[in-house]
């Protein structure tokens, strides 16, 4: 079966219809499978935040770094992604379950193609929405490393390739690779991707979390990570290969520290 056709297949079956290249049965009502999801998108989370502060513990401490130097948010960045990536690995291991159940291969063509204009797309939305915020007199909250650039503008260099290299990979194989790949064994795929970017949004509260303005966070998740995730998840499905979020979502990750940096030195 080609890709195109898989991908047909699953844009045209019943939300009942468990997907073609579903490994494990399904197992209880839809709801079960959207509430066991939205646990493991948590459990990835925190089990990487936990290895992330494991990591600089041990590594960070007895070199007397600071988690707000660019080698302290090296180790914990490494630690946190390495953990959330780690339990995507884990729930493949645990339902044995192969990389090809995520759509992973080598880039296309047409895949780049799709990759360059995701990303253009993500910095579009990421530059529209914010402006749109602030001309409905909405609050808004930044990203807590974009707040973590504009104190030490030295971090940014640290998170360009971590954002290709790292961040991409761990969260995209997580939340669009398992998570969505899963809900579309019980929803059709625009819901299952709208149910992942859900998912996806709220998982980084912390991340945008203003103790001072908490409805600007909510609303930052709603109306940013919310869209954001759907294109990363449409995408997806569209080309069914995870690469393309993945190296979509790194891209984007990168250029927008660039941008946070190059404003804050003084570049532009």
């Amino acid at each position: 079966m080609t890709h195109a056709r898989r991908r047909t297949d699953r844009l045209n079956r019943s939300p009942t219809e468990p997907a073609s290249m579903s490994i494990t049965p399904d197992r209880g009502p839809p709801s079960r499978r959207v509430v066991a999801m939205t646990m493991l998108g948590g459990v990835g989370l925190l089990a990487g935040l936990l290895l992330g502060f494991v990591t600089f513990t041990l590594l960070g401490t007895p070199l007397s770094l600071s988690v707000e130097s660019p080698s302290g948010q090296l180790l914990f960045t490494l630690g946190t992604y390495l953990g959330m990536g780690g339990v995507a690995g884990l729930y493949l291991f645990r339902h044995d379950l192969t990389l090809s159940y995520v759509r992973l291969r080598r880039p296309s063509i047409r895949d780049l193609a799709a990759i360059a204009v995701t990303t253009v797309a993500l910095i579009a939305l990421a530059v529209a929405i914010p402006n749109l915020i602030s001309r409905l007199g909405l609050p808004f909250t930044e990203h807590s490393i974009t707040e973590s650039i504009e104190m030490n503008p030295a971090i940014a260099l640290v998170f360009l390739p971590l954002s290709i290299l790292v961040v991409g990979p761990a969260e995209e194989f997580l939340y669009r690779g398992i998570i969505q790949t899963r809900l579309g064994e019980a929803f059709d795929a625009g819901a299952a991707v709208a149910l992942a970017s859900l998912i996806f949004a709220v998982v980084h509260f912390f991340a945008y979390l203003d103790p001072a303005n908490v409805p600007g966070t909510v609303v930052t998740i709603l109306l940013l990570l919310l869209p954001l995730g759907a294109i990363l998840g449409a995408v997806y499905e569209y080309t069914d290969n995870l690469a393309v979020p993945v190296l979509a979502h790194g891209v984007y990750n990168a250029i927008t520290y660039a941008a946070v940096y190059a404003e804050v030195v003084g570049l532009y």
